[in-house]
């Protein structure tokens, strides 16, 4: 009896359509939500479905995410990162919010950051935001499912986030992750990791930034020396400046780290 009383009070601001629907989507524990997925579950047709979720969404029970494609208003906070990875197929979240959730980092990105092989436009949701990056499909690897989400490994975290350090918040900010991360990561699958990106210039700054550490891992070091550029390669790929240049990983320095803080 007290849940049917809370379900009418939950219910009791839109119509009989709306409210059927609503359970649909709860009983069914759907994440996200269109027209194909309620059609399935009822017997309504296109019209009647879009017309409610329609109606739905301008009294602010529902969020429209992208085209045919809603959740629940409210369910941002506590199934974000659920729904973001179930929103964009296919996907998985790295950079500077899987470094924090890996808990290399005590910043908390305001922003869900993805990995996909597909275009997509940035979604906002309430307060948040859901952003992907397109990454070649070989260079699409790395991840494992935590529950309902999908999440970079600690080590591909790190490896996508040096191949574009600004969605880190920076070499600084990667400096500071790398340190903190370096005696919980498996060694063989980072090296592993940074080969099969099939990127050059991420080996030399990868080698680079493990130096500047001092970090241990002589073999580690050696393997990728063997598979460093053949050329100068930029420290920063974003900074034009040069303050130097480093012989041992080819690498243009481009940007000063203060590596004395992160040791």
């Amino acid at each position: 009896m007290e849940n049917q009383k809370q379900q009418h009070i939950g219910y009791s601001s839109v119509s009989r359509n709306e409210s059927h629907l609503l359970r649909l989507v709860e009983e069914n524990d759907l994440l996200i939500f269109g027209v194909k997925e309620l059609r399935s579950l009822s017997s309504w047709d296109k019209t009647r479905i879009h017309n409610t979720l329609f109606s739905l969404e301008r009294k602010g029970r529902i969020t429209k995410l992208k085209r045919d494609c809603y959740a629940l208003e409210g369910s941002a906070g506590e199934r974000l990162f659920e729904i973001a990875t179930e929103a964009v197929k296919p996907s998985y979240i790295s950079f500077w919010t899987a470094l924090s959730f890996h808990g290399f980092t005590e910043q908390q990105p305001r922003v869900v950051q993805l990995v996909s092989t597909k275009q997509v436009h940035d979604i906002e949701f309430g307060s948040q935001r859901i952003q992907a990056t397109i990454f070649l499909p070989k260079r699409f690897y790395g991840y494992r499912r935590v529950g309902r989400f999908v999440m970079a490994e600690k080590e591909k975290a790190l490896v996508d986030s040096l191949y574009q350090p600004d969605k880190c918040g920076g070499l600084e900010e990667f400096a500071k992750c790398l340190r903190n991360a370096w005696e919980h990561l498996d060694k063989e699958k980072l090296l592993e990791y940074i080969i099969r990106f099939d990127n050059r210039s991420l080996v030399s700054r990868a080698g680079y930034m493990m130096d500047g550490l001092g970090l241990e891992g002589d073999k580690i070091k050696r393997i990728l020396k063997a598979h460093r550029s053949d050329g100068y390669i930029r420290l920063d790929p974003k900074e034009q400046t040069i303050l130097r240049y480093d012989r041992r990983w080819r690498v243009i320095v481009n940007r000063d780290i203060e590596w004395e803080e992160h040791r």
